[in-house]
């Protein structure tokens, strides 16, 4: 597991995000056992967010982490879209207002537990992650398993760039931003790295403008 401090900014208090990736066995876990493990751990641990979520469209580590930024954000100035921060979550993972497209496409799904591997975040104001895993390790018996958010490869590159919309143009616009030779660009030298930098960026970009967008539905 990977744990943050997070140094709260614009009027959000301080708080701490904990991102695990783990094997279960899909004899002994349902979907239904992960919806009742949430509310358990919410209902236990005051402001605490827990969601398992499926990581087929997630760019990297800090993508969540802007996720859990915007979730903490959207609550302490009354601008949620969701009641619930658990499903906030997925709004701003996937940087849409619909929660049932969300969900579809960030929830966990019956292949991810055939699969035996699920990933899960925590959000939660205390520095008590450690105590909150042992309680989902209690439910789930649980092995950790390396986390591969930071795995980049061509094929994930075309999935986030495809699911999210980018469109080519702007890319080259955020790549130019870098001050990479437009020449590059087009020969098709540009190295992944700077390309998840751009798909970041532009991920980011739809978070901001999807917490405006709901400010100014007000």
């Amino acid at each position: 597991m990977k744990i943050y401090s997070i140094k709260g900014t614009h009027g959000v208090s301080d708080y701490y995000v904990g991102i695990n990736q783990i094997e279960i066995n899909p004899d002994e876990v349902r979907i239904n056992d992960l919806v009742k493990l949430i509310e358990s751990v919410q209902d236990l641990h005051k402001d605490t967010v827990l969601q398992f979520f499926n990581e087929k469209h997630i760019l990297n580590i800090e993508h969540i982490l802007h996720a859990c930024y915007f979730v903490q954000k959207a609550f302490h100035i009354n601008a949620n879209i969701s009641n619930k921060k658990n499903l906030e979550f997925f709004l701003y993972l996937a940087a849409k207002r619909q929660i049932k497209i969300s969900l579809k496409d960030f929830g966990v799904i019956e292949n991810n537990l055939r699969n035996r591997r699920i990933s899960y975040c925590i959000i939660t104001p205390k520095n008590n992650i450690d105590q909150i895993q042992m309680e989902i390790n209690k439910h789930l018996n649980f092995k950790e398993l390396d986390i591969n958010f930071e795995d980049n490869s061509e094929e994930k590159y075309k999935i986030i760039k495809d699911y999210f919309g980018f469109s080519n143009n702007q890319i080259l616009v955020i790549l130019k931003s870098y001050g990479i030779d437009e020449s590059e660009i087009y020969a098709e030298q540009v190295n992944l790295q700077s390309l998840f930098k751009a798909l970041n960026d532009l991920i980011c970009e739809k978070m901001v403008l999807l917490s405006l967008d709901k400010r100014s539905s007000y």
